[in-house]
This record gives C-alpha cells, structure tokens and sequence, in this order.
C-alpha cells in the first residue's frame, strides 16, 4: 500500500517526465523544424545538456523564455473555443 508522501512523489514525477522533452517534441510542441529548435537554442532557448549529443528541455522554461523573447501571446479563448 502507497504513502501519500510515495503517492505525492509518484505524480511529481510523472509531471516532471510530461514537462521535459527533446529537440524533436519541443519543436512538435511548437509545430516548427528541428532546424529551428537548434537555431533557438544558439539563440539562448533554455535547455540542459545530457550528453554531447543529447539535450533536454524543460517546456514551462523555454515558452516563457520564448514569450519573453518574442512577445508571444495566446489570441482567442484556450482549448481552440471560440464563441
């Protein structure tokens, strides 16, 4: 049977796992290349480095840093809704 504490720590980790991805899920994210992704990250993108040639990044961190660089905004009601 599950603690709480072991019930709490199982869902942080599953948000966690959902808010970091790769280059090719952040750029799905956005609906952009991978090119562009790795011309964002010369540009600054927030990101860690796992490897040479492995990087993670964690997607709150990089579209607030996306909406601070590029003033960003959602137009029109979240979830596609419109009225």
């Amino acid at each position: 049977m599950k603690t709480q504490i072991q019930a709490d720590a199982a869902t942080a980790i599953t948000k966690l796992a959902t808010e970091i991805t790769n280059k090719r899920g952040y750029a799905q994210h956005w609906q952009f290349s991978v090119r562009k992704c790795d011309q964002l990250l010369a540009k600054g993108l927030p990101h860690l480095k796992i490897s040479a040639r492995q990087i993670r990044i964690n997607i709150p961190e990089a579209d607030q840093w996306m909406r601070e660089q590029f003033q960003t905004q959602r137009i029109g009601k979240a979830g596609g809704v419109k009225q």
